[in-house]
């Protein structure tokens, strides 16, 4: 009787990704793989790369080359690498690391299983028993993988990530993507609704809405914008309690979207929206297709119409052209606009981009510098708006019980014991998973995961709120 194949899957990058990780997974497990969560058990490992970034990047082939360690060390049989990186530089890998086994790219999702399982095919032999089986386009492949794969959760079980649409029509021109993942692809309300109340009957509590661009979700298939009414239908489904918004373009809001997260006491008031940059010069230079004003104006709206509004944002440092004055109004508009959560990226400059032969490069060290600045900045609006916190009773959701720190580091408090017991990682509405700070929770009683409690909090440590809950 022949053995069932070990398998492990490292999935790296965005939450996006990991989405594609746990559909891999789960093609795996029905054609007979066995899933294993130590990659040091498994008789094959499978890379779900990023390649987006330098950083991405770099992560990516230093997951690879320990994996070849373990392969050399007799650790595990075979290597499959797909994703991004797979998707953007196969042949550098094929040349440059010869102990990869497969190199599948992002159209070739549905192959892993295949190229995991077949230990005595060849990349090459793989993908065409695939493709002779099946005639169909990669969109009608990469349609019935999101419609029909279930998936083995990657996340804790009361949350998860559904991915509404791939691909992206932005051009903007740092970035990668459209070059990668293709055009923008929705997929279909009735499949994201199947999807979502397969996740609910799960346990999954909480839904992240994630997509390159949520905003233009059903330009493509349905003519117009339908995101509003996914998330409407999506509140729908009952076992759901929060629903939360990410990866919003701000040049694609519209009325209808504003309204229904404002009126549907489902959907988290928190928006997660990219600005990028906040000078115009930069902004056309980017390709963002909006302005300054139009970015003042979309932020007042959504503030003055949503309630206790949480907003999250990105910054690019270090474009080409960012000069000291088009970085001082940057930096002096994150300090008026006091945005609840910004992250600061430092400009990667990526070949097949327009913006990799722009001329006035900015250094490394400036975009150090710069990023220091911003990170500055925020940190300063986070801790006080974390000290007005403080008294305050929110609702949360209990994500896992809290690793002590270290009994011999700095990281105490008065109400924050590391030798006491009863403690668990909650996020309210406020905070996503993965991205956003926690609020670290005493109880006298034991607390299951993944249910909802009412804290009241009683302090702050750095970018983390301290509660009770009796």
């Amino acid at each position: 009787m022949k053995m069932k194949s070990k398998v492990n899957i490292v999935s790296l990058g965005c939450a996006k990704n990991l989405v594609d990780s746990e559909k891999i997974i789960a093609d795996i497990a029905e054609k007979g793989g066995v899933i294993c969560s130590d990659k040091k058990d498994a008789d094959v490992i499978v890379i779900n790369t990023c390649g987006f970034i330098n950083s991405a990047k770099e992560e990516s082939i230093d997951t690879i080359l320990e994996t070849v360690n373990l392969k050399e060390e007799g650790k595990c049989k075979r290597i499959v690498v797909t994703g991004c990186l797979a998707q953007r530089y196969k042949n550098e890998l094929k040349k440059d690391i010869p102990e990869i086994d497969a190199l599948l790219g992002i159209n070739e999702f549905n192959n892993v299983a295949n190229a995991v399982l077949d230990n005595q095919a060849d990349e090459h032999q793989i993908v065409k028993k695939v493709h002779n089986s099946k005639k169909c386009t990669d969109r009608e492949r990469n349609k019935k993988l999101v419609a029909q794969t279930p998936r083995i959760s990657l996340t804790p079980k009361h949350y998860a990530y559904l991915k509404i649409s791939d691909g992206c029509n932005n051009f903007c021109t740092y970035c990668s993507i459209p070059h990668i993942r293709g055009k923008h692809k929705s997929s279909s309300i009735d499949n994201l609704l199947s999807e979502a109340e397969l996740l609910a009957a799960s346990g999954v509590k909480e839904l992240n809405i994630i997509a390159q661009d949520t905003t233009v979700y059903g330009t493509d298939m349905y003519k117009k914008p339908k995101l509003h009414i996914l998330l409407n239908k999506l509140s729908e489904i009952d076992s759901i309690k929060w629903i939360r918004v990410l990866y919003a373009h701000p040049a694609h809001f519209y009325d209808e979207l504003i309204d229904e997260v404002c009126q549907n006491k489902k959907i988290c008031n928190y928006l997660d929206m990219p600005i990028q940059h906040i000078n115009d010069h930069i902004l056309k230079r980017m390709g963002r297709k909006t302005s300054r004003s139009q970015i003042e104006t979309l932020i007042e709206k959504l503030r003055k119409r949503i309630d206790d509004l949480v907003l999250r944002t990105s910054i690019i440092v270090g474009f080409p052209g960012e000069t000291e004055k088009r970085f001082s109004e940057l930096a002096d508009f994150i300090k008026s606009t006091r945005f609840e959560r910004l992250g600061v990226f430092m400009y990667s400059r990526e070949e097949d981009t327009p913006a990799f032969s722009y001329n006035s490069q900015i250094s490394k060290r400036l975009k150090d510098e710069r990023f220091d600045t911003l990170m500055s900045i925020q940190q300063e609006v986070m801790f006080e708006n974390n000290e007005q916190m403080v008294g305050r009773k929110v609702k949360v959701l209990i994500d896992s019980p809290f690793q002590h720190p270290n009994k011999d580091s700095e990281a105490t408090h008065n109400d924050y014991n590391p030798n006491q017991k009863n403690m668990w990682l909650a996020r309210s509405y406020a905070d996503a998973p993965e991205v956003d700070a926690n609020i670290i929770i005493t109880s006298e009683k034991a607390i299951k995961t993944g249910t909802f409690k009412d804290v009241t909090i009683t302090s702050r440590e750095d970018y983390n709120l301290i509660g009770t809950v009796k």
